[in-house]
């Protein structure tokens, strides 16, 4: 229970940092993140099957939000989401190699799966701090690729 309720402070804790320090890409990943988390604590837990059964909900929480990192990848001008979405990528990844092999230990299922997602709060936690202190050296900056692109037309 603790390890649920560290993981739901330190999520809380960046998604607050992300509304109020962040641009809009580190603010819509933030709360794709959330939503993944709420998702996935309203999904039935079953204490016999949880990480010892591909659980196929799970599985598409994962990927939901694989996909929506992947967007912010491709349209924001950072680079912090490539390493989220990297990261997010191998979850997703774990959960193939579980329905691949189902003898695939455990423990080892549970860790690659719920541990990663404290090194994409961290990095988008990272991404949040360096844009603020973008923001407050250099002025404004240019949330998304396309937002860059119609500027430099309008020139």
């Amino acid at each position: 229970m603790t390890r649920i309720l560290l993981f739901n402070a330190v999520l809380l804790a960046a998604f607050v940092y992300a509304v109020r320090r962040g641009g809009s890409p580190e603010r819509w990943a933030a709360g794709m993140m959330v939503a993944a988390a709420i998702a996935t604590f309203a999904l039935p837990s079953i204490p016999r099957v949880s990480f010892f059964e591909l659980e196929w909900q799970r599985v598409a929480i994962d990927l939901a939000l694989l996909v929506g990192l992947l967007v912010i990848m491709a349209a924001a001008d950072r680079f912090w989401p490539t390493y989220c979405a990297a990261l997010q990528l191998v979850t997703v990844m774990t959960h193939g190699v579980r329905a691949y092999d189902p003898l695939v230990l455990a423990q080892v299922y549970w860790n690659l799966s719920s541990w990663l997602a404290y090194p994409v709060i961290a990095i988008l936690a990272a991404g949040v701090w360096r844009h603020s202190r973008r923001k407050a050296v250099t002025g404004p900056e240019y949330n998304w690729t396309t937002s860059r692109h119609r500027n430099e037309r309008e020139r």
